[in-house]
């Protein structure tokens, strides 16, 4: 089996109180976008390993990876929501 790439950090970007500029919004949302898919093709990939897993250990580690893959998954959505309307809320 191929190994799966290393897990990657979502970057939270710490609250400000002063506004941003939209163009730092939007860039902040270009590298989110890119984190999510890479996240979700870590997923599927991982995800495809763990139907093949035949060892209940293994199993086990592949599913634990797909839930902290899932949930970083979401963490980065959630971000790039909050940035679109953030976003929305200039225009």
């Amino acid at each position: 089996m191929a190994k799966p790439p290393p897990p990657t950090k979502v970057i939270k970007a710490a609250p400000r109180t002063a506004r941003r500029s939209e163009r730092e919004v939007r860039k902040e949302m270009t590298n989110l976008e890119r984190t999510i898919a890479r996240l979700d093709e870590q997923k599927r990939l991982v995800n495809t390993q763990l139907m093949a897993a035949t060892d209940p250990a293994e199993a086990l580690r592949l599913h634990n990876e797909v839930s902290g893959l899932t949930t970083k998954l979401a963490e980065a959505e959630d971000r790039w929501c909050q940035l679109q309307e953030e976003v929305d809320a200039t225009n």
